[in-house]
């Protein structure tokens, strides 16, 4: 029943072949060249001791370190500069580096570098200077070349410094991190929990005026309320806050009032309610630009704590590598080694023609085929 329905397992993989055709003819043409090389060896060091001789195994995983500088921009650069006018396709070290990938090989040593590029040509020429070029960086970079781990320390550490004085004017400027308020607490200079700065003191005063104002108008409001229905005794004794005192009102006064003449006291009430209206709008349009800027202090502090960080971080990675580095220039290894140098590509490596198309065509038959089942598969369901 799916063999008669052939035509449908034939066209979708007619059709994903033609499109992958087509997406194949609209891939650029890269040749790729490929050269292998041996990094360095692992070696041992000795170390004299007053009572025996000791074994230091100070191993380093060579391979992993070449082949990270094999992508690097200062080999690109070095290439670039070694095959000045030799390209048929002018290339820069951006472009390089994205066209120039590495693999491991077998053993513990050996290793391929690829390099792509327009023309076979080109190919070979850039994959070879890379291959040629790449011990050079090697050691320069590990036999001895302290003064460049050395001058990037130094310019990291002033920007280290940049950033610590900054954080050190912003505590300064804001309160935040020095403790203020006693509710802070700093672990090693990086990390602040709950940060008590004047701006937020401030922020709690004027959010504690705002919620004592609400409260008094809501209360004006409770008691406005009941004498306009009527209610008797009224409630005045409510408005007895503190907050009152501040209106120049006193609650005898109030009280004598609702006993004596009730409409003289809802006219007190309007007008107080009034007046405490008129002061919430200001203190809350004041309160919420409280809260904008403890927001962007506290954005501020992470940003700058972020950024030292970061190059806290650097310069604690570049004081390591500086440690490092003085150890592998008292140790004699051997250099990067090419193993065999790349022939010129006699095809492209893209598009691949025969991957592609055979790809598409399973694709489409697996396609095919399984549309097939499901027809067949609803035509016995409508039987």
């Amino acid at each position: 029943m799916i063999a008669r329905r052939w035509p449908l397992i034939i066209i979708p993989a007619i059709i994903a072949v033609i499109v992958a055709a087509g997406l194949a003819l609209m891939t650029p043409v890269r040749y790729t060249a490929t050269a292998t090389l041996l990094a360095p060896v692992q070696l041992l060091s000795w170390r004299w001791d007053n009572k025996l001789y000791d074994v230091i195994d100070t191993r380093f995983d060579w391979r992993g370190e070449v082949m990270s500088l094999a992508g690097s921009q200062k080999l690109a650069e070095l290439v670039l500069a070694s095959v000045d006018g030799q390209l048929l396709q002018p290339m820069d070290a951006t472009a390089l580096r994205a066209a120039t990938s590495t693999r491991p090989g077998s053993g513990a040593s050996l290793f391929t570098l690829s390099v792509s590029a327009d023309s076979p040509a080109d190919a070979a020429l850039l994959a070879n200077a890379m291959a040629t070029t790449l011990p050079q960086l090697v050691a320069a970079s590990y036999g001895g070349d302290i003064q460049s781990n050395q001058a990037a320390l130094e310019s990291v550490r002033t920007e280290f410094d940049h950033y610590d004085q900054q954080l050190l004017d912003f505590r300064g400027r804001t309160g935040i991190g020095l403790g203020f308020g006693g509710d802070v607490a700093v672990n090693d200079e990086q990390q602040v929990v709950g940060a008590q700065s004047a701006i937020k003191t401030e922020l709690t005063l004027k959010n504690s005026t705002r919620a004592a104002l609400t409260d008094l108008r809501d209360r004006i409001d409770f008691v406005l309320a009941a004498i306009a229905a009527g209610e008797s005794p009224v409630s005045v004794g409510l408005l007895n806050v503190p907050e009152l005192e501040g209106y120049g009102i006193e609650i005898a006064d109030l009280l004598q009032q609702a006993q004596a003449n009730p409409r003289q006291l809802t006219a007190t009430l309007q007008a107080l309610r009034q007046n405490v209206e008129g002061d919430l709008g200001p203190l809350t349009e004041n309160v919420v630009e409280l809260q904008y800027e403890h927001a962007r202090q506290s954005q501020e502090w992470e940003d700058i704590l972020q950024l030292r960080g970061v190059w806290l971080e650097s310069l604690t990675a570049l004081e390591r590598r500086d440690v490092e580095l003085q150890l592998k220039s008292m140790i004699e290894g051997d250099r990067v080694q090419v193993f065999s140098e790349a022939t010129t590509p006699a095809k492209p490596s893209q598009p691949n023609w025969p991957l592609t198309l055979a790809i598409a065509l399973a694709g489409g038959l697996l396609f095919g085929f399984l549309l097939a089942v499901a027809v067949v598969y609803l035509s016995d369901a409508e039987a």
